[in-house]
């Protein structure tokens, strides 16, 4: 069995949350996904504590759901759709539908969908085993040390299989080619060019880049210098596709608004991105990347709960948060093309 022993940095803390957080949402009978995997990926212990600490759906909704869905679902379900949209058609679905006429008219100028996708910070993510990839998907993930460890060994104590085709595992593996590189992007240097040729993916091709839960962990200096990396070495139609908060954790413990996320993890978030779409415009740009589109988890919210009541059926204080008639979101997600 997958050991659940506690991880002791906070991001690898937060990715075994992360997990947790994705294995409650997965035993509802109307989950947003399914991710069979994610209880042995987050561990024993951390799985009971999210499980306790699960708001339930109150009694005039309790026919739809039995836990509310918490922040990490809503954002795994959205980043599950810009991921399968792109790979597959060659655009991207907003939280509100397609995706700007810009954005389609841009897409269908590329020679095909990308068929390369860099994780970092993936944490315990289970999507090359989950979900249905297009055939000659090839998957590159990057953690630190520790994170790698402990996935390599859970998802042998899943017996999920790390090589396409070998027909050693219960749960097949859905791409032609996963890896995962063990560095710590936090405090080491990447270079991107050199890891993209090491593991055979191919610069002259489009990358979907996922930066999913992880940039408010790295400074601030860090968070431009990885997008201008990544922006560096990525060929014409390359997109990232991510997430960050908009305030640092520090204001949010301050305020009480860390939402169903953990204190100890939450004090840990040392960057923030803009939540208003113009000035996340600028910082994108001034990375290396074009915001074509941003929500907030509101909106995703609105969209997946399609007219019910979001407080009611969302947990961490989603739908709540409200200030003089406009929402005022804690989290941004966003998309990018390559400047």
């Amino acid at each position: 069995r997958a050991r659940s022993e506690r991880l002791s940095a906070p991001a690898a803390r937060a990715a075994q949350w992360t997990a947790a957080m994705r294995a409650v949402e997965s035993m509802d009978g109307s989950a947003l996904f399914n991710d069979d995997m994610a209880e042995r990926m987050a561990g024993k212990r951390m799985f009971r504590r999210c499980l306790n600490l699960s708001a339930k759906v109150p009694l005039d909704h309790a026919g739809e759901r039995l836990n509310k869905i918490s922040e990490v679902a809503l954002g795994t379900w959205w980043f599950d759709r810009q991921i399968m949209t792109l790979l597959t058609s060659n655009s991207l679905h907003s939280a509100m539908g397609w995706l700007s006429a810009r954005l389609r008219n841009s897409a269908r100028g590329l020679a095909g969908p990308p068929r390369q996708v860099v994780s970092i910070g993936s944490g315990f993510d289970t999507r090359p085993w989950r979900m249905a990839m297009p055939p000659m998907t090839k998957w590159l993930e990057i953690d630190t040390k520790e994170v790698v460890a402990a996935k390599l060994r859970r998802l042998k104590a899943c017996n999920a299989e790390l090589k396409i085709h070998s027909n050693t595992g219960y749960y097949p593996l859905r791409t032609i080619q996963w890896d995962i590189h063990a560095v710590d992007i936090a405090k080491e240097h990447l270079d991107f060019g050199k890891l993209m040729d090491m593991y055979g993916l191919d610069l002259d091709s489009p990358i979907v880049w996922l930066v999913e839960n992880v940039l408010w962990f790295l400074p601030p200096e860090r968070v431009k210098h990885v997008l201008l990396h990544m922006s560096a070495v990525s060929s014409p139609g390359s997109i990232v596709i991510g997430n960050s908060t908009v305030n640092r954790g520090a204001e949010l413990l301050g305020e009480g608004k860390h939402g169903s996320y953990p204190a100890d993890v939450v004090g840990h978030w040392v960057s923030s991105l803009p939540g208003r779409q113009e000035d996340l415009h600028v910082a994108l740009q001034e990375a290396g990347w074009d915001l074509m589109e941003s929500c907030s988890q509101e909106d995703i919210a609105e969209t997946v709960c399609n007219g019910r009541d979001i407080s009611s059926m969302c947990s961490g204080g989603v739908g709540e948060d409200v200030c003089e008639g406009e929402h005022r979101p804690e989290d941004v997600y966003f998309f990018a093309r390559k400047v």
